[in-house]
């Protein structure tokens, strides 16, 4: 899948943006166990940093919603 830099959010961002879904401890947690709660594909690194693809994050909610 191509990626393009404007689809990239820097993950630390995501609990600013949306503070009333991903409260920064509780998006810690679904950071740090991406492998294992279904959230992977939607995080890049890039070097040392992190980034989330709002997109598939999105669409990794909706297919973890309708299981």
């Amino acid at each position: 899948m191509l990626v393009t830099l404007s689809e990239l959010t820097p993950y630390k961002k995501i609990p600013q943006k949306y503070p009333e879904l991903f409260p920064e401890n509780k998006w810690k947690w679904k950071v740090a166990q991406r492998h294992h709660n279904g959230l992977a594909k939607a995080f890049r690194k890039i070097g040392k940093d992190l980034y989330v693809n709002e997109i598939v994050l999105a669409e990794c909610i909706n297919s973890l919603l309708a299981d």
